[in-house]
């Protein structure tokens, strides 16, 4: 315990503010501006489509009324690892970090990189997947897997080495960068459903088809598909949480920041969702890359549309940083409690941040741009996640049980009943990913299994030390 205390600890440097910019900036990225234009393409009727919006969300908001209830009870870093270590045991934890670290934050981090300088494509050209440098192709079970590197993957990997570098000077720098990027992109959000409500340019006429003549299996099998990148652009709802040791008064802050930022995201989400249909028909929304930039194109001329795509921008930066901001809090905690290398748990002497986890992060991040397009990312990251989130969902049923006298600052609404629908939903959308897209569902179970060898070799070698 000497040895503990005398190492550096994180620093509590984050306020509500922080709290509601980072849930929020972590949230809304490229997805909102990106994904209603696959979704389009899934359902192609707008009743639908904002289902898929609506369901997405409340699912979204059930989750985060979980989460704050964990959070004020363990106001730890780490987050779910906190909370699935001490509900179903550490291994539990770890493979939770190890998904969360290596797989989603950082596939993530990718995803979105490249979408940054996706847009930015729009003032250089050549931004754009067609002019790689190197493009190579092979087929795995079938299915097309593929290596580019070019421009595009340099922009992105950048922005991945700055956000980097902002990260490892500190959470409270950290924290300051998502205020001004939060800031910028909900402005940039909020200008363009308005541009589309006042400029006279759109027509109700465009939401039509609102329902399909028959709803078949097909359709369910398509909403299931729409629902992964709808859960997609809400992802990163639990991030504040894994930043909780960084908090002024955690049991306050965290679930505050969960619950407010979470109604905040789900009203602007439907709202850019009626805009865009209201600008463009659902028929020719379908397949664009980049459909909030045509959609300001519409309505407000190229200007307006630069202006749009500046905002843009900024938003997939700002969500880039918060990336790397909350993600290598996961791996830090199972290294800080030996589950993993005990270097990810080391924290810099002058930054007081995790360092090595950050690093590691930005690497590995940087690499993973190489591995296709931006729903081919995605496609990895969803589907080991949702498995986790209904075990965090159900951590608060076992934690009431095995903590009673715990005291909890917040209790989660509904309980038990939200949390059962929450993770009842959740695992409906596994199955149906798992059956709908199995080869990359099998990739993240793949990828899942090769931690165990890690783990083992590390909390073993862990207790040698602590035996010795």
């Amino acid at each position: 315990m000497t040895e503990q205390s005398s190492q550096p600890q994180l620093l509590r440097a984050l306020g509500l503010r922080e709290g509601i910019s980072i849930h929020m900036g972590v949230i809304i990225g490229s997805g909102i501006f990106i994904v209603p234009a696959t979704i389009a393409g899934h359902l192609q009727a707008m009743g639908p489509i904002m289902l898929v919006w609506i369901v997405a969300g409340m699912l979204t908001l059930f989750g985060a009324l979980t989460l704050a209830e964990l959070s004020a009870v363990l106001p730890q870093a780490g987050g779910p690892y906190v909370y699935l270590r001490h509900s179903f045991g550490r291994i539990w934890g770890f493979l939770f970090s190890w998904n969360d670290y290596f797989i989603n934050k950082a596939g993530s981090a990718a995803a979105i990189a490249v979408a940054f300088a996706t847009y930015l494509g729009y003032f250089v050209p050549a931004l754009t997947p067609e002019h790689a440098l190197y493009r190579y192709e092979w087929s795995l079970f079938g299915h097309p897997v593929e290596v580019a590197f070019g421009w595009l993957q340099v922009v992105a990997m950048a922005t991945i080495a700055l956000v980097t570098f902002v990260n490892v000077r500190g959470v409270k720098f950290g924290g300051w960068v998502m205020n001004i990027f939060t800031t910028a992109k909900v402005l940039a959000l909020v200008g363009l459903i308005a541009a589309v409500a006042f400029s006279g340019k759109g027509s109700t006429a465009n939401f039509l088809p609102w329902w399909p003549d028959d709803w078949t299996s097909q359709t369910t099998a398509a909403f299931g598909l729409a629902m992964i990148s709808a859960l997609w652009a809400y992802d990163g709802w639990i991030d504040v949480t894994l930043t909780a040791g960084e908090f002024k008064n955690p049991h306050r802050n965290v679930p505050m920041s969960l619950l407010i930022g979470t109604a905040a995201v789900i009203i602007l989400y439907l709202s850019a969702n009626l805009a865009y249909a209201f600008a463009i028909p659902i028929q020719e929304m379908q397949g664009s890359p980049r459909i909030a930039a045509d959609v300001a194109r519409t309505v407000l001329g190229p200007v307006g549309a630069s202006l749009i795509v500046i905002g843009i921008m900024c938003s997939t930066f700002g969500t880039t940083n918060g990336m790397l901001l909350s993600g290598p809090r996961s791996i830090y905690a199972a290294g800080a409690d030996g589950a993993f290398s005990q270097a990810f748990g080391k924290v810099h002497p002058r930054y007081r941040s995790p360092y090595v986890a950050i690093i590691s992060m930005g690497v590995w991040g940087g690499l993973l741009t190489l591995s296709g397009t931006y729903d081919q990312i995605t496609s990895y990251v969803i589907f080991g996640s949702w498995a986790f989130y209904a075990m965090t969902a159900l951590s608060v049923i076992v934690l009431r049980r095995k903590m009673p006298n715990a005291e909890r600052p917040y209790k989660a609404w509904g309980y038990p009943y939200a949390t059962l629908l929450f993770v009842g939903i959740a695992t409906w959308f596994i199955y149906n990913t798992l059956v709908e897209d199995t080869r990359n569902a099998a990739i993240g179970i793949v990828l899942l299994l090769a931690s165990l060898p890690f783990y083992f070799y590390w909390t073993r070698r862990t207790s040698k030390q602590q035996s010795a």
